[in-house]
């Protein structure tokens, strides 16, 4: 008798933590679902509860931290990603965050060094090199943000941000058949983004009349 009391108790047991589990996911999905639909206050709720509940989750600390990202709150998303880093001190979307961050904040060489330690952790993570690509973009050193997001390129060639920003480098180097090529890139990625055709057709106005000057 007290044998099946026990096997019933430790069953009930079982079956309130196989629920508890299945909650926890559940909830953490809801808060990435809602942060992928741009309802990043939501999220936030939902992810800050979840983070009470399930604090050693490393991915609850990375989706808030693209959630303060997005609205522009940086303290925030370095307060949260250094957090989650004291979980996984090698976390890349963390250091990356981090990094993002510091570059909005103009404090590049703060951003440089989490972006680099990034890519020594995982030198296949290509938004590490797509900020570092940015930063010396915005340094005016050329060669190395053509170099770095010619890396984050060779990783993912579906975004149309790195395609945009490495137009711009060339852009800025004078090599506009090299920024034609990638805005029109960036075009078939995002076809009806105007900004980037209207950059395309300066792009070719500038070659043309360079190649003119030689003529």
């Amino acid at each position: 008798m007290k044998i099946k009391i026990l096997t019933r108790f430790l069953f009930i047991i079982f079956i309130f933590f196989l629920i508890s589990s299945f909650s926890l996911f559940g909830s953490f999905q809801e808060g990435y679902e809602l942060y992928k639909q741009g309802k990043y206050y939501d999220a936030e709720m939902v992810l800050l509860r979840e983070k009470e509940i399930s604090p050693n989750n490393v991915d609850i600390y990375a989706v808030l931290g693209w959630c303060y990202l997005n609205t522009g709150d940086y303290s925030k998303a370095i307060e949260i990603s250094e957090d989650g880093l004291k979980l996984n001190s090698r976390d890349t979307r963390l250091l990356t965050t981090i990094g993002r961050s510091y570059m909005e904040m103009k404090r590049y060489p703060d951003a440089l060094s989490y972006l680099q330690k990034s890519v020594s952790y995982n030198p296949n993570y290509a938004y590490s090199y797509y900020y570092i690509g940015r930063i010396y973009q915005s340094q005016g050193k050329l060669i190395l943000a053509e170099t770095a997001l010619s890396a984050g390129i060779m990783l993912k060639k579906d975004n149309y941000l790195f395609y945009k920003y490495r137009a711009q480098v060339y852009e800025e180097m004078m090599n506009y058949k090299m920024a034609e090529k990638d805005y029109k890139r960036a075009l078939t990625l995002k076809p009806n983004d105007p900004a980037l055709k209207e950059a395309l057709i300066k792009v070719i106005s500038k070659q043309t009349e360079l190649e003119s000057t030689y003529q």
